[in-house]
């Protein structure tokens, strides 16, 4: 890497939480790169056409497509798998999916969200109508299968992706310590919101948050918006709580 490179590596690593962990912006969704040489993860690939932006995500980490052994699906919606045929052929990596997920992936179909509010649940209405096809990937078939728990320590991490339910039947996330890759577990838009304005199981997400809280996280990597501390969505929780018991 030449000196340029490394100064620009150097610069996004005074601004990480955790030594490893890149996160960046692919269309309105978020990708994270675990950093970590010839065995680096790309937690989810983004919007379709942000290939250039992958690029420059890995120039900005000092490392190349090459270096990336696996490919992490938080959870199989468009915005967070546009740019999956292409990184696997670029990469060569596996691709990793939940079980609850994988067929959604090899058909080609993952069901829209349902929206929890007037305006979302009139885009999911309108959607399943018009559109129904409008949350899905690109047909294709994984390689590993996640059934709960993974661990990455084949990959020299010490971490794990584990089932985070609620978004999605299928929805995953990667636990590095302290540091939660969220997917759209959690959100963290400019209004303030974390809980997601689409939801299948509303209760079953506020159940998933309650297992997180226990797990002495501190910082979140949103699928959208910016990371933030995870007490920032304690009082999403409350409010949503209520709201559910009513």
């Amino acid at each position: 890497m030449n000196k340029s490179g490394n100064s620009v590596f150097l610069e996004n690593f005074k601004r990480m939480t955790t030594p490893g962990i890149l996160q960046k912006k692919i269309g309105f969704s978020n990708v994270a790169l675990i950093v970590n040489g010839a065995n680096s993860i790309l937690v989810d690939t983004g919007v379709r056409g942000g290939m250039k932006k992958l690029r420059i995500l890995f120039r900005e980490a000092g490392i190349a497509a090459e270096d990336i052994r696996l490919i992490i699906l938080t959870h199989t919606h468009y915005d967070h798998t546009g740019n999956l045929q292409k990184m696997v052929k670029l990469s060569g990596a596996k691709v990793l999916v939940h079980k609850n997920e994988f067929e959604n992936l090899k058909t080609g179909f993952t069901p829209i969200p349902d929206g929890q509010g007037k305006y979302s649940g009139f885009i999911t209405r309108l959607g399943k109508k018009v559109y129904p096809s409008y949350a899905s990937p690109r047909a294709f078939t994984a390689d590993l299968i996640n059934s709960g728990e993974f661990d990455l320590k084949e990959y020299s991490i010490d971490g794990k992706v584990i089932s985070t339910p609620g978004h999605t039947s299928g929805s995953q996330s990667v636990l590095l310590g302290d540091q939660l890759i969220a997917g759209d577990t959690f959100l963290n838009l400019n209004n303030g919101r974390i809980f997601p304005p689409f939801v299948n199981e509303p209760r079953l997400l506020l159940e998933t948050w309650e297992k997180l809280f226990q797990l002495k996280i501190k910082t979140v990597y949103p699928g959208h918006g910016k990371r933030f501390n995870i007490e920032k969505a304690y009082s999403d929780y409350e409010r949503w709580k209520k709201k559910l018991e009513n």
